[in-house]
């Protein structure tokens, strides 16, 4: 039982890094009309890390650990399991491992990870820009 909790868990962890990465794409987009999310040098550092680590295994056709880790965990719990998870996580699991052709999903997950950096690149967070332009 131990390890069907750990890989409903793994999911949901999934589902926050996905909804985190979409919503860093979507704030990018938009910021250029709102200066301020510039400024949010954490955010914009930790997403543009995180979608380079996604699009980097998309690129290399790697799977993500958080997917290796639950799979595991659910072979651990029981390998013939129809329904894997509650209720919740079974929707859950359909919005992590949506039915569409990997090929969309890999152009989509490169496209984000380029534009982000291209973004980062031309509007700096304003604390990383400072460091970068101090004179030594």
């Amino acid at each position: 039982m131990l390890y069907k909790i750990i890989a409903d868990i793994i999911v949901v962890i999934h589902f926050i890094w996905i909804i985190f990465m979409l919503l860093g794409f979507f704030l990018t987009i938009f910021g250029f009309f709102r200066k301020n999310f510039f400024d949010l040098w954490l955010f914009r550092t930790l997403h543009l890390s995180g979608i380079l680590f996604v699009g980097i295994l998309t690129l290399l056709r790697r799977f993500c650990p958080l997917t290796i880790l639950e799979n595991l965990s659910r072979v651990r719990y029981n390998p013939e399991t129809t329904y894997p998870g509650s209720f919740i996580i079974h929707y859950i699991e359909k919005l992590v491992y949506p039915d569409v052709n990997q090929l969309f999903l890999r152009t989509g997950t490169v496209f984000v990870a380029v534009f982000t950096l291209v973004v980062y690149i031309i509007r700096p967070p304003s604390k990383i820009k400072k460091l970068l332009t101090k004179k030594v």
